[in-house]
Order: C-alpha cells, then structure tokens, then sequence
C-alpha cells in the first residue's frame, strides 16, 4: 500500500465513521499461513501490512475499489479476493496446500473495518473463519479456525509506518492462541519499501523481512523471507503480487 493511499484511507475512513455503525469484524481467515508457507503445516491466515505478511495494517480499501492478492511459497498457493463495501472491506481466502500427507483446500470468509483516530494514527477491527477439506483422513469440509485482531497503524514520517495486532485465534479442536505482531515499513524510494515483523501466531513465533516493489499505481509486487524464531524451525520464501481496481 502506497503513502498515498494510506492518506486516502485516513480520510476515507475518518469520513464512513461519521455515518456509519461499527460491524463485525474481519480477520483474513488463515491465521497461520506463514506456518504453511513456512513449512506446509495446516493454517490459514492471511493479508497484513499488504500483501502475505502477518502483521496487518489498520487500513482498508478506498470505497468502490476491489484488490486481487495472491502469493505462493514452497507448498501453499493463496488467493484473496476483496472489495470495500460501504464502511467495511469484505474478502475470501482460497488457499491449496500439498503436503507429505497428500492436499489441503482451505476457504473463508474475512471483513474488516479500520477508522482515524488522528491525521496519523488509526485502528479497526478484523474478523475471519477458515474451513478445511484434506484428502487425507477426513475428506469433509469442516471450519477449524477463527480469528479475531485489532490493527493499530501509526504513520510518524512521510516515509515510515509503525502497525501493532492484538488478537487471538479459535481453533476447533485446540485451545486458543494469541495472534500477535508488530511491523515496520519503510519507503527507501517512490517505488520500493522495506518492511519487517516480528509476530505469533498459532503458538509459534517468527520473523519476516522483505520488500514490496509498486510496479504501477494498482499493482504491487512482494518478496519475503520468514523464519521461525526456533534454530531448527521452519523457514521460507514468498512471492506475491496484488492488483487494486475500480469495480
């Protein structure tokens, strides 16, 4: 996401609040794909700072744009549909997994609601579910996680932004974890950014660090490379690309 479009979003969001009631929330729905992009363990969740990362921003579609994401690394191939719809962003999660065990499909619902609090500091609230099929055991859809997260972005200089996630993550058959991060961008030039995490998710913890290369006005290229905090944990990289248009 651009400086631009950030500032857009501010006001736009500052504007909805004005006329607008809080809804539900939206978490993308896979809470762990790093976990499945890291390694191919069984996760789901998605979108963040743009893109795959993990760590999400507090900042949603202008009104009457839709985005198209995808990315893929190692077993897993993710695409995420969404448009702004009124005061709130509404997506999809789709997302193939192969592993040792044979394939997974995974598929949700996301919604999310971001408004200003100043002219740079703004939150929301993000909600999602994920059903899975796999080829191996169980072959019947079932939902297996739930996510909740509150976003907090803090724009401090035309080139830098700060995000921090608060949140926790149901899954069916588990106890809850905390999905947690925090997450630093900074625009090196007009069209290239560097952005880095550290965050929890599925009672794991990791970093990500990479670049986000804007190749036009609506679409951005990343590129990233994640590693459990663990020394003999999962690590891996992943490409992605995401295309914003007017519906």
């Amino acid at each position: 996401m651009t400086r631009e479009r950030l500032r857009r979003v501010v006001r736009t969001a500052t504007a909805a609040r004005s006329n607008a009631r809080p809804l539900p929330f939206r978490r993308p729905a896979p809470s762990h794909a790093w976990l499945a992009t890291l390694c191919g363990l069984a996760a789901t969740q998605t979108h963040a700072a743009g893109g795959h990362h993990s760590v999400d921003d507090a900042a949603i579609l202008d009104p009457g744009q839709c985005q198209i994401e995808t990315w893929g690394g190692q077993r897993l191939v993710h695409l995420g549909p969404a448009c702004r719809v009124g005061p709130v962003e509404l997506g999809l999660n789709l997302e193939r997994e192969h592993n040792a065990d044979g394939r997974t499909v995974r598929a949700g619902p996301q919604i999310k609601w971001a408004f200003a609090l100043t002219d740079t500091l703004s939150t929301g609230v993000l909600a999602s579910a994920s059903w899975q099929r796999s080829n191996a055991g169980n072959a019947s859809l079932r939902l297996t996680d739930r996510s909740v997260v509150i976003p907090v972005t803090w724009q401090f200089d035309d080139a830098w932004r700060a995000h921090l996630n608060l949140g926790r993550d149901f899954h069916r058959a588990q106890p809850s974890t905390s999905h947690s991060g925090a997450a630093l961008e900074w625009a090196a030039l007009p069209a290239l950014s560097l952005v880095a995490e550290r965050f929890r998710e599925g009672g794991r913890n990791a970093w990500r660090a990479g670049l986000r290369w804007t190749a036009t006005p609506s679409v951005n290229v990343d590129l990233s490379h994640a590693r459990d905090l663990r020394h003999d944990g999962p690590r891996g990289w992943t490409l992605g690309l995401t295309w914003a248009f007017a519906r």
